[in-house]
């Protein structure tokens, strides 16, 4: 990352974690340094999906793996997904050559000291790589892993560290991705030329809303810049603002009242089309908005589990046999459940001598448009994604809520990496 964005991004690591979690509905936490979820009963129904059982008996591969689970803000639902998926490849895909996935998990709370132990914890349990996760104490347990030679594959890019870790291989990008992909798609299909921009005031606010402006700048659109405390409790100032700017658009980060904003916006009589971050597209935050929430536009990194592909087919069958009921699934399950299926079918591929440590990595970033569970193909030449450097995937599907349901409107998947410079 560019030294301009990198002076913003220690103080705005928790309040990131904070934008992204927004009305994911979990708030459970893991107080253990290893766990597991417990396995729900077998229903049966979901046998002919998952096609016919074939279970793993060798000796376990252990992916070591760090997950913010301790703390205000958690994500126990990747670790939920990535085991969902861990045992479907156990127990129905005869593992990696006969040998089943074993995912060493250590509870972190977001510092990087706790990252720091839990990574040297790991090793203990000898892992032949490290899947990303969701950990925004990475600054701490990445330099673990490259002092150890560990390929770090997968996980949500929640910080440079691990966004630009000289051993990653990160399926799919948020942050900087995303918010390029809007701003493509509001320039190049919505011909957008004037935007208002209705951040946060603190500091990551100013360090995702400088991403945003930048990225609608690269694209050619005029910014309205509009700063909104985080202690507002009256959001229909800065709407009558955003309204009275006359602006083709409006794209609203206010991930601490997503609802309340797009309603506030309704209230004034807002005609223009609004986008806004992945982080409001939550299904509760839908729910809140109601119909404020209509036609709101946004740019996600997965495919839409109700669209119908076998991959989602899967994924969601799989997530009924061995998910608990009450994960939700969004952009962090899908991102642990498409990581080990990405790592699987890879070294599932490979000669079963390639299997170490140090030719681990090489398997991902050689070659190109490798195949990317619920998502763009992947390559990692280190220059998809501007700022983050180990990410091998610049690609978002544009979605909009229609009748109260996200549907997709990109017929294509959107890269806006182009219109974004650090």
């Amino acid at each position: 990352m560019r030294p301009d964005l990198r002076k913003l991004v220690p103080l705005a690591v928790v309040a990131l974690v904070a934008l992204l979690v927004v009305g994911c509905g979990s708030s459970s936490s893991s107080s253990s340094s290893e766990s597991s979820s417990s396995e729900p009963e077998s229903t049966g129904e979901t046998t002919s999906v998952l096609g016919k059982p074939d279970k793993a008996t060798g000796k376990p591969i252990v992916l070591g793996m760090l997950n913010l689970e301790n703390g205000p803000v958690t994500f126990p639902q990747y670790r939920e997904a990535a085991e969902a998926a861990a045992k479907y490849v156990n127990e129905y895909k005869g593992g990696i050559h006969g040998r089943p996935i074993e995912i060493a998990n250590c509870a972190t709370d977001g510092q990087p000291a706790t990252s720091t132990r839990c990574a040297n914890q790991i090793l203990e349990k000898n892992p032949l790589a490290i899947l990303g996760a969701a950990d925004t104490g990475a600054p701490g347990s990445i330099p673990v892993y490259e002092r150890a030679g560990l390929a770090y594959l997968g996980g949500m890019p929640l910080t440079p560290a691990e966004s630009n870790a000289k051993d990653g291989a990160i399926f799919t990008s948020i942050v900087v991705a995303d918010n390029a992909a809007a701003a493509a798609y509001a320039k190049e299909t919505l011909g957008v030329k004037t935007a208002a921009a209705v951040n946060l005031s603190d500091t990551q606010g100013k360090y995702t809303g400088e991403i945003i402006q930048k990225s609608l700048e690269g694209a050619g659109i005029e910014v309205n810049y509009i700063n909104v405390s985080p202690t507002a409790s009256d959001l229909s100032s800065p709407a009558a603002e955003a309204v009275t700017a006359g602006d083709d658009m409006i794209y609203i980060q206010i991930t601490n009242a997503c609802a309340p904003m797009m309603k506030a916006l309704e209230s004034v009589g807002n005609t223009a089309p609004v986008m806004s971050v992945a982080a409001c597209a939550s299904p509760l935050v839908i729910e809140a908005a109601g119909p404020a929430a209509e036609e709101v536009y946004f740019a996600e990194p997965f495919e839409l589990l109700s669209g119908g592909s076998e991959d989602a087919e899967i994924t969601n069958a799989v997530l009924d046999e061995f998910a608990p009921k009450e994960m939700p699934r969004e952009t962090f399950a899908q991102s642990g459940f498409g990581s080990i299926m990405n790592i699987y079918e890879t070294l599932n591929e490979a000669p079963e001598s390639d299997l170490t440590s140090g030719k681990i990595l090489s398997l991902f970033t050689s070659g190109s448009e490798h195949p990317n569970w619920l998502a763009h193909p992947y390559s990692c030449t280190r220059d998809q994604v501007p700022s983050q450097e180990a990410v091998c995937n610049g690609y978002q599907r544009i979605t909009q809520v229609q009748g109260g349901e996200i549907v997709a409107v990109s017929k294509d998947w959107v890269n806006g990496t182009k219109y974004y410079k650090p």
